[in-house]
C-alpha cells in the first residue's frame, strides 16, 4: 500500500461508481480474453461464498465482535494485493500475447523474477490446486450440506448427490460456462442478501449502533464473559479476523489474475476492479453479515453457517431463513465453480493434460464434502492460506518494490483523471 501511494483506495471509489459504464463498454470475451465487467463479477462470485456467511459466523463466535474489524483491515490491505498482482498480469500479457501463463500469478513471478525462481511459481500453482480441490471446495459444500440439513431436514448423501452433479454439469463446460453462469446469478443473489440485511439494520437501528461501537470497542480490548473471565483476547480476536477476512476475500494468495488479469488492454482499469472485489466483498457483504449477527445476540451461542441463517430468521422469520438459505447454496456453488477454473489452470501448468478428467475429479470432491468434519477443513484451510501468502506475497512485494515508478506513473494519472477508470 505505501510502496504504490495508496493508489487501491485512492482509485477504487469511482472504480465502483463506474461498474455500470464498465458494463456498458464490455464486449464480452473472445477466446481466454474476458471483458471488465465480466472479470469483476466473476472474481466477485469466487470470492462471496461461505466465507461471507459462515466465515463470519466463526470469527465473530470464536473472535468476538472485534474480528469484524480486524476482517476490514485485511480487506483494505488486501486492494493493494489485487491491484498489484492483476496490474503486472494484464501488463504482461500486452507483451506476451498468446503466453501459456496468460491470467495466472505464475506468469509476472516467471516472467519477472527469471528462470531461476520457477520453483516459486510451481509452489504456488500446487498450492492453488490442493486449496482449490481440498478446502475451497470441501468447506463451501460442507457447509451448505449442514445448513439445509439443519434447515430443512434434506440428508447429507441427497446433498451430495444434488451438489456433486450440478458442479459437473457447469465445470465440464470449461471457463465459458463457469463465467457465464457466475455473472448471471451472483449479481442477483449478492442483491437479495444485501437488501435483506440492510433491511434488518436500519429497523433496528438502535441495536445496530450497539454493536457497531462494539465491533470498534473489543478490536483493541478484550471481551469479557460473565463473572469477568476475559473469554476473547485481543490476540484471538485479530487472528480469526484476519484469517477469516483472507478467507472471504482471497487477496494476497494469487488468485486475482485469473479473471481479471484475463486481459489485454488497460492495466489500470483491470488493476482497480480488481481492488473493488475486497470492498464488495468484506467491507460490505461481510459487515453485513457481521452486524446482523450481532444485532440478533446470538453469536455466543452457536457458529458457522448456522449461526448467520438463525441470526436472520431471528428478525424475519422464514422468508429471511429460506432467502439465506439460498444465498449460501448459491454462493458456495460459484466459489466452487470458479475455484474449479482456478485449479485446472495450475493443474495444466504443473504438467497436467487431462482437463476433462480433472473436471470430473474436482466434482467429485464436491460429493466428499458433506461427509467430513469441518474444524479440520478450517484448519488446513487456514494453513494452506498462510503458506500461499508467503510464496506469493514475497515475490510480488519484491516485484512491486522493482517497478514501483512504472506501475505508479501508469495508475496515479488515471485516477487524477479518471478517464481510464
Amino acid at each position: 500500500m505505501v510502496l504504490t501511494r495508496g493508489a487501491a483506495i485512492r482509485g477504487v471509489w469511482n472504480t465502483i461508481m463506474g461498474l455500470w459504464q464498465v458494463r456498458r463498454d464490455s464486449k464480452g470475451h473472445e477466446g481466454e480474453h474476458v471483458a471488465h465487467y465480466a472479470a469483476f463479477i466473476a472474481a466477485l462470485s469466487a470470492s462471496v461464498g461461505v466465507g461471507n456467511l459462515a466465515g463470519v459466523g466463526t470469527a465473530l463466535h470464536l473472535g468476538g465482535p472485534g474480528a469484524l474489524f480486524w476482517m476490514w483491515v485485511s480487506a483494505l490491505l488486501g486492494m493493494s494485493f489485487r491491484m498489484s498482482s492483476v496490474y503486472f498480469a494484464v501488463k504482461l500479457a500486452k507483451k506476451h500475447q498468446d503466453h501459456d501463463l496468460f491470467a495466472t500469478p505464475m506468469f509476472y513471478i516467471v516472467e519477472l523474477l527469471g528462470k531461476k525462481w520457477k520453483w516459486l511459481a510451481t509452489a504456488l500453482a500446487g498450492m492453488i490446486m490442493i486449496k482449490g480441490m481440498v478446502t475451497a471446495n470441501l468447506i463451501q459444500a460442507n457447509s451448505v450440506a449442514h445448513a439445509i440439513s439443519g434447515e430443512i431436514g434434506v440428508s447429507n448423501i441427497m446433498v451430495a448427490l444434488l451438489l456433486g452433479t450440478a458442479v459437473a454439469l457447469v465445470v465440464v463446460g470449461g471457463f465459458k460456462s463457469i463465467l457465464k453462469f457466475s455473472t448471471i446469478t451472483a449479481p442477483w443473489m449478492i442483491l437479495g442478501y444485501l437488501l435483506c440485511g440492510w433491511f434488518i439494520l436500519l429497523f433496528t437501528e438502535a441495536n445496530t449502533l450497539e454493536a457497531l461501537v462494539s465491533v470498534f470497542k473489543y478490536a483493541f480490548s478484550p471481551y469479557s464473559i460473565a463473572g469477568g473471565v476475559a473469554g476473547y483476547a485481543v490476540l484471538e480476536t485479530l487472528q480469526y479476523g484476519i484469517s477469516r477476512g483472507i478467507f472471504s476475500h482471497g487477496s494476497g494468495i494469487g488468485i486475482a489474475p485469473f479473471w481479471q488479469g484475463a486481459n489485454r488492454d488497460c492495466p489500470a482499469q483491470s488493476s482497480m476492479l480488481a481492488a473493488a472485489v475486497p470492498v464488495v466483498d468484506t467491507l460490505i457483504v461481510c459487515t453485513t453479515t457481521g452486524l446482523v449477527v450481532l444485532t440478533a445476540d446470538k453469536w455466543l451461542d452457536t457458529t458457522g453457517a448456522y449461526l448467520t441463517v438463525s441470526s436472520f430468521t431471528h428478525f424475519t422469520g422464514e422468508i429471511g431463513r429460506v432467502l439465506v438459505t439460498a444465498c449460501l447454496v448459491i454462493f458456495a456453488f460459484t466459489t466452487i465453480i470458479n475455484w474449479a477454473h482456478f485449479s485446472e489452470r495450475c493443474y495444466q501448468f504443473l504438467g497436467g493434460t487431462n482437463v476433462k478428467y480433472f473436471r470430473y475429479f474436482f466434482a467429485g470432491v464436491t460429493f466428499v464434502g458433506p461427509f467430513l468434519p469441518l474444524r479440520p477443513l478450517w484448519a488446513v484451510g487456514d494453513l494452506l492460506i498462510g503458506c500461499m501468502l508467503l510464496i506469493h506475497l514475497l515475490p510480488l512485494t519484491f516485484i512491486v518494490a522493482k517497478h514501483t515508478k512504472v506501475m505508479c506513473k501508469e495508475l496515479i494519472p488515471a485516477i487524477k483523471n479518471n478517464s481510464q477508470l
